[in-house]
């Protein structure tokens, strides 16, 4: 019990922006039982305040000193988060040795062992290791809102525990799972410093989902309440609100939050992926104004963290857009490649897309157009399916500068289609052909093909039949027209198929007959009906079984 009192003072303090007390209340607690437990909530207290070599040297002491499995396992969790920022060790071993213990933590209190799985979790995120945060996770019990409650209601750390899964599930790309689970967070937090980290975190994950003005306007609330950044939190604020306008291409904002969070031209404060991807953030702002010489400084900066697992791939690509800025596509596309590589091998999805976006402007720049349209619909794909919607858009971008556009996402519907194309499929649902739409609307027959193709690729079809079946509804027809004739029982069997989107060819397969038999029926249905189309088909028949 002595220990479970000892973790609620730290991370009550902790969250309510008490980090040096924190400290405080660990050391004397240690100082007066030589516990290594809480010597390992002493290094968890330094690392909040930002001491990462003094966080280090503390966890490793605990590691020594560490007899039982519980004091064993916070030592390996906190050693795994002080490395993130401070060694240019990761903190594998250690990392990978709680892994393989975790079913031991069965066997200890439900809170401390939620905390240290928690912490792993943390630890994995911060050295960049997603695909470890997500083992973490995966292994754990869901988070239990009842950790550490007490008579005041539930303990302000948990929210900032949630926080950590938004994280990890916006990194992996995971984005409309971050915004789910986000929202449950918000309906049960309260007020303080941990809302607001969590308001900071929907930023992170409503700007990759492309929701730019709802991101804005959250960003904007944010920053007016965060405090000076001062400790891991309160910086960490600043930096999230920052990831989500630079998923909206608002590299000035980004850059200026930046510049706060680390408060030295180094970034040396913040964690080493925190200051990796700070400095990639700086670099793009210098590029974006085409400042070689500010891109080349900030570069200088990022360099020593390229030594490190963590930071490796996020230096690649600040090379790779220094490169291509100063005119050396090839470079950069070898730097793209190799961020690409070292990004997906730790499951760093949103970086991984970033990879690719450098890796397309290299390989335009190489005049390889038709490599880099295939990639960037293939990342296109990838994200929507994940709800990774800025991806997406990043990909649209690219291609646009080089006048092609993504296709329509499957099911997108009119949504998907700009204005000539959603005038291209109205005319498909009345009949035209594509030599009728061209003359209509005064564009090449080449030019129809193509948008007849995006056309169906919104509504997820593969043929104008299947278009007109879709969406014959949504033509209107007249009241007052007069009843249709009447139909043979096989005529009326062609059309219950025909209406169904199928082909001359599927239907005679379904009805076992010819497909010239079908086509003398198709022509008898149009001569009774005085129609000119399969649509105008499917209007009748749709009207005739509503009366």
């Amino acid at each position: 019990m002595q220990r479970l009192s000892a973790l609620e003072i730290v991370l009550r303090h902790v969250a309510e922006s008490r980090a040096p007390l924190a400290v405080a209340e660990a050391q004397a607690i240690f100082a007066r039982t030589g516990d290594a437990y809480s010597l390992g909530l002493v290094s968890f207290a330094e690392f909040i305040c930002q001491r990462y070599e003094s966080a280090s040297t503390t966890a490793q002491r605990a590691l020594a000193e560490a007899t039982d499995i519980e004091a064993i396992m916070l030592a390996r969790a906190v050693a795994g988060l002080a490395a993130s920022g401070w060694t240019l060790d990761a903190a594998e071993d250690t990392l990978a040795a709680a892994r393989d213990d975790l079913g031991v933590l069965g066997s200890l209190k439900p809170d401390s062992a939620m905390f240290i799985r928690y912490l792993l979790a943390e630890a994995a995120l911060d050295c960049a290791r997603l695909r470890l945060a997500g083992e973490f996770l995966d292994a754990s019990p869901d988070l239990n809102p009842d950790f550490l409650s007490g008579s005041d209601g539930r303990h302000p750390y948990f929210t900032i525990m949630q926080i950590m899964v938004v994280r990890v599930l916006a990194f992996q790309g995971r984005i409309t799972e971050a915004i789910e689970f986000g929202e449950q967070a918000l309906n049960e937090s309260g007020d303080g410093m941990p809302r607001l980290l969590l308001d900071a975190t929907m930023c992170l994950a409503r700007g990759n989902a492309a929701q730019k003005s709802t991101m804005r306007a959250l960003a904007e609330r944010v920053e007016r309440s965060l405090p000076d950044p001062h400790d891991y939190l309160s910086s960490g604020g600043y930096l999230l609100v920052a990831f989500g306008l630079i998923a909206t291409a608002d590299v000035e904002g980004a850059a200026r939050l930046v510049i706060r969070a680390g408060r030295t031209p180094g970034l040396e404060g913040l964690t080493i992926i925190d200051r990796a991807l700070g400095l990639e953030m700086l670099v793009a702002a210098a590029v974006a104004a085409d400042d070689l010489d500010a891109s080349r400084s900030w570069m200088q900066w990022a360099e020593p963290l390229a030594a490190t697992t963590i930071g490796r791939p996020t230096v690649e690509r600040i090379r790779s857009r220094v490169a291509l800025l100063a005119g050396d596509a090839a470079a950069a596309a070898t730097w793209a490649r190799r961020a690409i590589e070292h990004s997906r091998a730790d499951d760093r999805a949103v970086e991984t897309a970033e990879g690719e976006i450098l890796l397309s402007r290299a390989l335009i720049a190489l005049e390889q157009r038709g490599v880099a349209s295939l990639a960037l619909e293939a990342l296109a794909a990838e994200s929507t399916s994940k709800g990774h919607l800025a991806a997406r858009q990043s990909a649209a971008r690219e291609l646009r500068s080089i006048g092609r556009r993504l296709r329509p996402r499957e099911g997108s519907g009119f949504a998907g289609l700009s204005a000539r194309e959603r005038d291209v499929a109205l005319l498909i649902i009345e009949g035209f052909s594509n030599a009728a739409i061209a003359t209509e609307l005064h564009l090449s027959e080449h030019t129809v093909q193509v948008h007849v193709s995006r056309v169906l690729a919104a509504f997820g079809v593969a043929s104008r039949f299947a278009l007109a079946a879709q969406l014959a509804d949504q033509v209107a027809t007249p009241d007052d027209i007069d009843p249709p004739a009447p139909l043979t029982p096989r005529q009326n069997a062609v059309v219950d198929h025909l209406v169904l989107g199928l082909s001359n060819e599927q239907i005679g397969t379904a009805l076992g007959v010819s497909v010239k038999t079908v086509e003398k029926h198709v022509s008898e249905i149009f001569r009774r009906w005085g129609v000119a189309s399969r649509i105008g088909v499917g209007r009748i028949a749709r009207r005739r079984a509503d009366r």
